[in-house]
């Protein structure tokens, strides 16, 4: 039987974590339930508050958007990223996947305190039902970012108001994603098709999380038949690029939004606002991030860079032997370090910490690769629409128009579905570089250790395909014992 010395429970007016040795009484400090949640301001503030909890340095400010870059193959890593790139997970590195788990159950606690009392508030219905529907999106959101990194979960459907929701066996991963789509489902039935706020989730983003959900789950026809909804629903455009530096139209510092966000994690020039990401990119003495971190670079022999074709011009725009540095002087990079990653640059950023530099969850380009990837497998060979799709984003990328034949069209031609596949995710690799996705490409279609293997030469463990169980949810968590830890930890 577990000991506990001290009970654990989360302050979910804060959103912190407060630990005492003894369960007492109620701190009279903390606002009441029954004072708080009366009006329309009230709901939106509760739903905004779960948004917020991506906004703290274990989420997308700073660990999150970029820890899988050390494992993907075409980057290595720094600092205690080291032993990451080399798939060896450290004490280091456990203690950053805690808070990745702490972190999105405190997006989880936020979005059931939501969904249970936003509902006893008498306001318009259809705002009522737009902001439970958004917190049914962040709730689906979060448990899919945990899923694909720890394997089973606890489920919580409720707040953490007292000792009985801090348990919870680790549930089937079926039972997980079985909740996610149940919560898609109900995002899907009262989010609109725009929000007046950038960076609120909306239908289109709804319907792509689900699209790629059913991706992950080889369910083919469901992902295919929903990416196209968000297709067909005319929301979305693929930015037309002429040279490399017009991706700066999409990912650039100061672009507020663009034809092809679907969902984003917003960012503000602010030191209240602004995130760490570029300072992972570039180096300390770069132009392209205050303070820089230099975390992650590659190498011209890791076979996905190796084989990128200069003429793609995404090739120009996302890495780079020579840069800037604070006084404009171009300068080569080292040669333990030669190729940087240039997606995230940010020149105006007034202080450490305070790029304005959004994080991409989805954009239109997800849609078409999920359509042209699930078409495919749903007929067990590539459709001429699939490939059109495919088409679209690697047309783009050419700087050719995304809906007209252009000189470098795959063709269908001698293609299979294996074949097809294996086009469509080089061309996901390419297109979402640095965008968290490669990783989880590989684990999903279980080719992790081979294109690892090819890439680095490292014979990576099966544990590495999953993160641990955090201790301190072993020794708090009445129904988890270290048995149930994952395999490896």
């Amino acid at each position: 039987m577990k000991k506990f010395a001290t009970i654990c429970l989360l302050s979910t007016s804060l959103l912190t974590l407060s630990c005492k040795d003894l369960l007492e009484e109620v701190p009279t400090a903390l606002l009441s339930r029954s004072q708080f949640y009366k009006t329309a301001a009230d709901a939106n503030s509760a739903v905004n508050a779960i948004s917020a909890t991506y906004h703290t340095n274990n989420m997308y400010i700073l660990r999150y958007g970029v820890f899988t870059t050390a494992l993907e193959d075409y980057a290595s890593g720094q600092g205690q990223y080291i032993p990451l790139s080399q798939y060896q997970v450290t004490t280091s590195i456990m203690g950053t996947t805690d808070g990745f788990w702490a972190g999105f159950y405190k997006t989880i606690d936020a979005a059931n305190l939501a969904l249970k009392y936003i509902p006893t508030i008498t306001m318009d219905e259809k705002q009522k039902d737009q902001l439970l529907s958004e917190a049914h999106f962040y709730r689906a959101h979060a448990y899919y970012n945990l899923v694909r990194m720890f394997g089973a979960l606890p489920i919580r459907t409720e707040p953490t108001e007292d000792l009985s929701a801090v348990g919870g066996k680790r549930e089937p991963v079926d039972k997980v994603y079985a909740q996610i789509i149940e919560d898609l489902k109900k995002a899907e039935a009262g989010l609109p098709l725009t929000q007046t706020l950038a960076g609120r989730p909306t239908l289109g983003a709804a319907k792509t999380m689900l699209a790629d959900v059913y991706l992950v789950r080889e369910q083919w026809t469901d992902a295919r038949d929903k990416a196209e909804e968000v297709i067909k629903s005319g929301a979305y455009s693929l930015v037309n690029v002429s040279q490399s530096s017009d991706f700066e139209k999409i990912f650039g510092a100061g672009v507020t939004s663009s034809s092809e966000e679907v969902f984003s994690i917003k960012f503000q020039r602010t030191v209240a606002g602004g995130s760490f990401l570029p300072q992972f990119y570039h180096l300390p003495t770069s132009q392209w991030a205050t303070s820089g971190f230099g975390t992650f670079f590659g190498f011209p022999t890791y076979p996905l860079l190796r084989d990128w074709s200069a003429a793609d011009l995404r090739k120009g725009f996302n890495l780079y032997t020579a840069g800037p540095n604070k006084q404009g002087v171009i300068v080569q990079n080292g040669a333990n370090q030669p190729i940087r990653f240039g997606k995230f640059k940010e020149t105006g950023a007034p202080s450490s910490g305070a790029h304005g530099v959004d994080y991409p969850v989805y954009r239109y380009a997800d849609a078409l690769l999920i359509y042209a990837e699930a078409a495919s497998q749903a007929d067990k060979g590539p459709t001429a629409l699939a490939l059109e799709r495919l088409n679209m984003v690697h047309r783009r990328a050419y700087g050719y128009a995304p809906s007209s034949p252009s000189p470098v069209d795959f063709t269908l031609e001698g293609q299979t579905a294996a074949s097809f596949r294996d086009l469509v995710l080089k061309e996901r690799a390419y297109e979402f570089l640095v965008e968290g996705k490669r990783w989880h490409d590989l684990v999903r279609t279980g080719t992790a250790k081979q294109v690892i293997k090819a890439a680095k030469g490292i014979d990576i463990p099966n544990s590495v395909l999953l993160m641990p169980i955090p201790k301190q949810e072993i020794d708090n968590n009445p129904d988890i014992e270290p048995n149930d830890q994952n395999p490896g930890y």
